[in-house]
């Protein structure tokens, strides 16, 4: 089947232990030193095999974990990207056009909120660049296009970049003609359904860091509290022993 193209190569997740799937979701600066502490605490009970498994955990790249945690953040957009690329799969020789033209609306819908998602949490160490932005969204269409790949995407668990790949049009299968005068309406409709799906993709993004934020922003509330306690038990402790 022409969509069945991946061939990536992926960690499988039973090959690690439970503990360290979630070092794939980790932002890059920490992952390193997650690494290392769960080495250390799997060999202190007295799994070497595992510690040895995780140890040789190569660091996924920016894009991989951004995905990654996007996937654990949004599931159900994960899970509805990857249900309609196996429908999309199973339709491509199937000489259904119209079929295959709703699904991929429905698959890229998907995939564009995972992408937004994504490349919020990259934005968080900084402006993501637009190489950034197509690696996130290439890596996605790629995870999508094989089967093993999409079923590690939904768990967040992928370990490499995955080239796109299976994407291109009906191989040899005819589309219905359509005539003249309706292709330039049916393609704005089509363009502002697209826009429609972008637009909402923005918004749930944007909902997602508020929400970020206002929990960052309570963190730093608790612990400013925590300081000025801490700092006047210590001035009324110096003012004491004076």
């Amino acid at each position: 089947m022409p969509f069945e193209r991946s061939t990536e190569t992926q960690m499988p997740s039973d090959e690690i232990p439970a503990e360290a799937k979630k070092l794939l979701a980790v932002a890059p600066e920490e992952f390193v030193d997650a690494r290392k502490e769960l080495v250390i605490a799997l060999r202190s009970e007295g799994r070497r095999e595992e510690a040895q498994a995780v140890s040789k955990l190569k660091k996924p790249s920016q894009v991989v974990l951004a995905v990654n945690r996007a996937a654990r953040d949004r599931p159900q957009a994960a899970k509805d990207a990857a249900k309609a690329a196996d429908r999309l799969a199973r339709t491509q020789l199937a000489g259904k056009p119209e079929a295959y033209r709703a699904l991929t609306k429905e698959m890229e819908q998907a995939a564009a909120l995972l992408s937004e998602v994504a490349i919020a949490t990259v934005s968080k160490s900084g402006r993501p660049t637009d190489a950034v932005r197509r690696r996130i969204a290439d890596h996605i269409r790629g995870a999508l296009s094989g089967e093993e790949t999409r079923a590690m995407l939904t768990r967040g668990m992928l370990v490499d970049e995955i080239e796109p790949a299976g994407f291109d049009a009906f191989a040899g299968v005819p589309v219905p003609k359509t005539r003249s005068g309706s292709a330039p309406a049916a393609g704005k409709r089509d363009a502002e359904r697209e826009e429609r799906a972008r637009e909402k993709a923005r918004r749930q993004a944007a909902s997602a860091l508020r929400k970020q934020l206002a929990e960052a922003e309570r963190r730093v509330h608790e612990a400013t509290k925590e300081r000025d306690e801490l700092a006047e038990r210590l001035e009324e402790l110096e003012a004491d022993a004076g």
